[in-house]
């Protein structure tokens, strides 16, 4: 009977313990995954929102991405005349990029110019010919950064300089990107003292 009475209290004292165990157990798993989770909630906290921070970037740096592909081949510019490509008014043009495929001379020279400005007050771009692209004396690629400018920039344009007709071949083309435009450009100049007309004869 003694030894009866030893065995049910043996196994009684591990059921006792086995359940100690597992209790204390899950809860040191509980408080575990708890102060994990706390942790990790902390440090997700201190990161920012991606759409939030990206959606700010873009309305402070009015990052856009707008582009105009002209085909030019049969079009004519008169002597002394324009194509107007792009008007960002009433917004300035602070980053972007021009790109034109036209006739050339012998010596890389290009027959159009690009013109940067706020209509009428154009300046003409300074063009960088890319050689690996071009055939001196037939077509020639070239191209031109739009930065931030101490005059400000809302139109391009590509201007005939010579005093004959141009008549554009095959492949002739311009390429205008915008990535950037900013607020603070003025309607006032436009439409008033333009000598050069807008022409795309063909």
């Amino acid at each position: 009977m003694r030894k009866l009475n030893a065995k049910f209290l043996f196994v009684g004292f591990l059921i006792a313990v086995l359940m100690g165990f597992g209790t204390n157990g899950l809860n040191n798993i509980i408080q575990q995954t708890l102060a994990q989770g706390c942790n990790n909630m902390t440090g997700m906290a201190g990161m920012p929102n991606m759409t939030e921070t990206e959606h700010a970037y873009n309305k402070s740096a009015n990052v856009i991405r707008d582009s105009v592909a002209e085909l030019l081949e049969g079009k004519t510019i008169p002597a002394g005349k324009f194509i107007h490509l792009y008007d960002a008014t009433p917004y300035m043009i602070t980053n972007g990029h021009v790109a034109v495929n036209v006739p050339c001379e012998d010596n890389s020279t290009a027959s159009i110019q690009v013109l940067l400005g706020q209509a009428p007050n154009f300046t003409a771009a300074e063009l960088e010919n890319l050689p690996e692209l071009s055939t001196p004396g037939e077509m020639c690629l070239y191209h031109v950064d739009i930065a931030p400018h101490e005059e400000v920039i809302t139109d391009v344009a590509i201007a005939n300089p010579s005093d004959s007709d141009l008549e554009f071949p095959a492949g002739s083309t311009v390429v205008v990107g915008i990535n950037e435009i900013a607020p603070g450009a003025e309607e006032g100049g436009h439409g008033h003292g333009a000598e050069a007309t807008n022409s795309t004869e063909s």
